[in-house]
């Protein structure tokens, strides 16, 4: 099987059928309506509400990265009125514990067997850890021993599950210190699959 588009992936995303992921939503409102549920209990202290992420869908045969970015709560209208007056389409989540991120990067199935481009620093997202020089590439048994230490096994289930299924595409996650996303018992999110 294959995705080719990233239309493609967020509509498989969405219905959950790609592992573990975060929160989504289309509706600004709804997404105002789980950071307020979510705020800490007794503090009062709105700004320590979860932030919102916005991510473009991008139209069939576009290249490159769509727009990104994460908002506190109170911008999340103001913000999808801004990407909807630039005529983007998006969809929101509610993010990770980025300070308790352990690893990222993309892994695929080649003719060499596992291989990836990974981050062990976490210390910042993936665009630019890249940037700083984190991410680095890896093969074979090195790639099998950091998802061993990083990831726990229903999230390595659930990665070889998706390379089973989707042969030629790479798989981009973040694992994280803590369990994270809708299903349980996991610590790691699947970002992108994508073999287009």
């Amino acid at each position: 099987m294959k995705i080719r588009s990233k239309a493609e992936f967020f509509e498989l995303w969405e219905a959950g059928v790609l592992g573990n992921r975060t929160r989504l939503w289309r509706d600004p409102h709804k997404a105002v309506e789980w950071a307020k549920a979510n705020a800490p209990v007794g503090t009062g202290e709105y700004y320590l509400l979860p932030k919102i992420g916005f991510r473009e869908i991008r139209k069939l045969g576009s290249t490159g990265a769509g727009a990104w970015c994460k908002v506190p709560w109170h911008q999340v209208m103001a913000t999808a009125d801004e990407w909807r007056a630039a005529g983007r389409n998006f969809i929101m989540d509610n993010g990770c514990p980025d300070w308790c991120r352990t690893l990222q990067g993309e892994v695929c199935r080649t003719y060499r067997g596992l291989e990836g481009f990974l981050d062990t620093v976490g210390q910042f997202p993936m665009r630019p850890a890249m940037a700083a020089g984190h991410m680095k590439p890896y093969v074979g048994v090195s790639v099998l021993l950091l998802l061993e230490r990083y990831m726990d096994p229903s999230s390595r289930d659930d990665l070889n599950a998706i390379l089973d299924l989707y042969p030629d595409a790479a798989v981009e996650f973040s694992c994280f210190g803590v369990n994270v996303g809708v299903l349980p018992r996991r610590n790691t999110i699947i970002w992108e699959v994508r073999d287009y």
